[in-house]
């Protein structure tokens, strides 16, 4: 009896091995696919400037998002960082998942969360702003300036804390 319960706990100690790099093989997989869809081809192009502001792909998915609707940036980052986890009593909290992924740390996450409260409005505060003043131009002018204005905000923010406190 004593051979069988070491087989079995040997065995079950390499189901739990196998299932967890199944796990790896799964996320892996889920990443390329989003990485080479749509939105992920735009989040790798944008990330050639976002960089900046300590943003990766996956972030710039997310905010490229939130110009619909500022509501999904947080529900999209948890979707592009936990690609994989099916099991939701196993899958943690974003957070978690945030500061176990590689490029963010607490001055990344404070310049994420400044671009998000300055960049530009949702498309229905465009529209909004669009028809109260007769002219598109606002429409447009408020996304440019609220946009670019938080962008040198992240941008400065990432930077001078990355040369001061160099978080890794």
């Amino acid at each position: 009896m004593e051979v069988a319960a070491a087989d079995a706990e040997e065995l079950s100690l390499q189901a739990v091995e196998l299932k967890s790099a199944l796990r790896g093989i799964n996320n892996g997989e889920a990443e390329k696919a989003l990485k080479n869809s749509v939105a992920g081809r735009i989040g790798t192009y944008l990330e050639g400037v976002t960089q900046y502001a300590g943003f990766d792909w996956r972030t710039n998915i997310a905010l490229v998002g939130g110009f619909a609707a500022k509501e999904v940036i947080v529900a999209t980052l948890g979707t592009a960082y936990s690609l994989g986890e099916v099991d939701a009593e196993d899958a943690g909290s974003l957070s978690d998942t945030l500061a176990k992924a590689p490029g963010w740390n607490k001055i990344a996450a404070l310049a994420v969360i400044l671009f998000v409260m300055f960049y530009a409005p949702c498309f229905v505060t465009v529209v909004c702003i669009s028809r109260e003043t007769g002219s598109w131009k606002w429409g447009l002018f408020s996304m440019a300036f609220n946009t670019t204005f938080a962008f040198i905000l992240s941008v400065s923010v990432y930077q001078i804390g990355m040369l001061f406190y160099g978080v890794p």
